[in-house]
């Protein structure tokens, strides 16, 4: 057809994660290394790991060989996910920036390490988390009553169309101005909570301790009004518009001679 498409639209087909990555799955496990020198690192469980974004308020230690704690060492840049949970947040990481210095990960924990020259991590992130991961990871996973999982291999896997790396940073610039708004209140509303909890736990502390009176407390509450009074009330304030609508006349135009 003259000025129009004149055939079908020539596609790359995609290309597997795996591809772009390499993928550390850590082997760390509590055991007796006899005589062995050992070394004390920190660790990420799954705990640590929420959906875009680290927990990092508890993390614990474990003592192993120097070779086995390389083997697991977390790099900057790596996009961690778990290996099993609630089947809406399988497949949604997030990135290591290096919080802790030598800190490694558990056995239950991916860390997917891209190829920078090929994929972003932020770039990686933002397809897991899309409609297109989303589905991918549900469709793949292994389900049981409660829970669901993955493995290496299936995250390795994943189809993956990817622009140039120019092209990852404009589309990440543009989502980050897009969602800006929500962030901040995201942030806002985290820190509610947080506020929340806290006052929560303090006033506990407050009522076991008797440094609150809880009669005293109970006195100053305002009277809930009567259930009776307030139907009561209600019904009367429904018959008084009812009433005024009925009372309204409508007087038609004389017709013209």
């Amino acid at each position: 057809m003259a000025g129009g498409c004149t055939g079908a639209l020539e596609v790359d087909p995609p290309e597997a994660l795996g591809n772009h990555s390499d993928r550390d799955h850590a082997r760390l496990a509590s055991k007796n290394y006899g005589s062995e020198v050992l070394v004390e690192r920190p660790y990420l469980r799954v705990a640590n790991v929420q959906t875009g974004r680290l927990d990092l308020s508890q993390v614990k230690t474990l003592r192993m060989p120097p070779t086995e704690a390389e083997s697991a060492l977390l790099r900057e840049g790596d996009v961690l996910m778990t290996e099993g949970g609630d089947i809406d947040k399988l497949g949604r990481g997030c990135i290591w920036t290096g919080e802790i210095p030598g800190c490694l990960h558990q056995n239950h924990i991916f860390a997917v390490r891209p190829r920078r020259h090929w994929l972003l991590p932020e770039f990686l992130v933002g397809l897991m988390g899309s409609l297109y991961g989303r589905g991918y990871f549900e469709i793949t996973a292994k389900k049981t009553t409660n829970l669901a999982s993955t493995n290496a291999t299936t995250i390795g896997s994943l189809p993956l169309w990817l622009p140039e790396i120019e092209e990852q940073r404009r589309i990440l610039a543009w989502v980050a101005e897009k969602t800006s708004a929500l962030d901040v209140m995201r942030v806002k509303v985290e820190r509610e909570i947080d506020l929340i909890h806290e006052f929560r736990t303090r006033l506990i502390s407050d009522l076991v301790t008797g440094k609150v009176d809880v009669r005293e407390a109970a006195a100053k509450l305002p009277e809930e009004p009567d259930e009776s009074e307030t139907y009561d009330k209600a019904q009367a304030q429904d018959e008084s518009k009812g009433e005024s609508v009925e009372e309204l006349e409508v007087t038609p135009k004389e017709a013209e001679v």
